[in-house]
């Protein structure tokens, strides 16, 4: 006859003892994994909290929040499983002491980045066109990207692409008409942002002159600073109204244009800054008219672009991304503060503070490109083709060998 166990009073049966022991265990662990949490915490805490302002001194963790992992180990805290027996472990008095505060050295500070090295070279001598990049060291928004800027000028206006081609500078500033010949003689270049959207260029007379309008150069002496100034520009201007090279006569006057046509040495000059030459003009007391290149057969390019090695852009482009990034800014800010700017940019380069600069400011500024990174890339390979039909390249390249756009995602 099978017997059957009685439970008693007061005593628990075998299957309650090992429910109840279990459940201890389970406490017990529960309680110093809670402890190792909140060390772990306290270890990270300084770094999750990114506060450099902190002062060194030692931090304090909770002792209340100690306490209470730690009763939890000790079995203080009942656990009641759902529509289990709960585990009746004795308590702590209401009288007992909290656990005594961890005190953990903070972690040491993080080494910001190291800056990146960036080497520019200017198309030629300081002016207003410069602006973003003025701006944008002045301000500190290269230093804000990550970046050391180093600036230099040219002792000639051709030579700072040639630099980028050889790898001893990074970037150089040039013009679109630049760039699609020297990608057409084999040299590695590449656009890579824009400063100045728009031509600058023009071509230039005195007032009251008998030139009213290019078709009346036949005959004329045009004085010239760069070659590439005559090829295309002048050519396109001059085929436009019926005229060829050979009906004109060049006159190299280097870079003294405006006193070359004011001493009437000339009777016109190409490569003028169309937002300078009136005010420089009105300094010899004299005053000029200005035909825009745009205006007479020559498609629309970008006067101010910032070139750089198509052989070396891929490693180089994050650094590029946060030099374009920091012209945006400064471009961003001079149209905004436009007064603020020109005295920003005369304070850190005295040198442009002369009263044509500043006659010639607003006229820079409404130029200055909003978006330096975007690329039209129809643009370019408009105006690529206008040159190929045009004889001035002997080819087509893909706009990829042209220009990269590094607001691309």
């Amino acid at each position: 006859m099978a017997v059957r166990a009685t439970p008693v009073a007061g005593i628990p049966s075998g299957d309650t003892l090992v429910e109840n022991r279990l459940m201890t265990f389970l406490q017990h662990r529960l309680g110093s994994l809670c402890l190792a949490l909140l060390f772990a915490f306290s270890l990270v805490a300084p770094l999750l909290a990114d506060r450099p302002d902190q002062e060194p001194h030692i931090e304090t963790i909770d002792a209340y929040a100690i306490d209470a992992a730690t009763r939890v180990a000790n079995g203080a805290i009942f656990l009641r499983g759902e529509g289990g027996p709960g585990v009746d472990t004795p308590e702590h008095s209401a009288a007992h002491a909290p656990v005594s505060a961890l005190r953990v050295a903070p972690a040491e500070p993080i080494a910001p980045p190291p800056m990146r090295n960036v080497s520019l070279m200017l198309d030629w001598f300081l002016s207003p066109h410069h602006a973003a990049i003025i701006v944008a060291r002045a301000r500190g928004d290269f230093d804000r990207h990550g970046l050391n800027v180093t600036l230099s000028t040219p002792a000639d206006p051709s030579v700072p692409t040639k630099l980028v081609a050889d790898s001893r500078i990074d970037l150089a500033l040039g013009k679109q008409t630049q760039l699609h010949r020297q990608i057409d003689n084999g040299i590695p270049l590449i656009r890579v942002a824009t400063l100045v959207g728009t031509p600058l260029n023009s071509l230039t007379v005195l007032g009251g002159s008998r030139i009213e309008t290019p078709s009346q150069l036949k005959g004329s002496t045009v004085g010239y600073a760069l070659k590439e100034d005559i090829q295309p520009t002048l050519s396109v201007m001059l085929e436009h109204h019926g005229l060829t090279l050979d009906d004109i006569e060049l006159e190299p006057v280097d870079f003294a244009l405006s006193p070359a046509l004011a001493e009437r040495r000339v009777d016109a000059v190409i490569g003028t800054m169309r937002h300078i030459v009136p005010y420089q003009l009105e300094e010899e007391g004299r005053i000029g008219r200005s035909f825009m290149v745009e205006d007479h057969g020559m498609p629309r390019y970008e006067e101010l672009i910032l070139i750089g090695n198509r052989d070396h852009l891929h490693g180089r482009q994050d650094d590029f991304r946060r030099l374009v990034r920091a012209l945006e800014d400064a471009t961003h800010w001079i149209v905004s503060h436009p007064e603020e700017a020109w005295h920003l940019m005369v304070q850190s380069e005295p040198g442009l503070d002369t009263p044509v600069n500043r006659q010639a400011w607003p006229g820079i500024v409404k130029r200055l490109s909003l978006r330096p990174a975007t690329l039209d890339a129809r643009s370019y390979l408009a105006f690529q083709a206008f040159l190929a039909e045009r004889g001035f390249i002997r080819q087509e390249h893909s706009i990829s060998r042209l220009a990269v756009d590094l607001s691309a995602p």
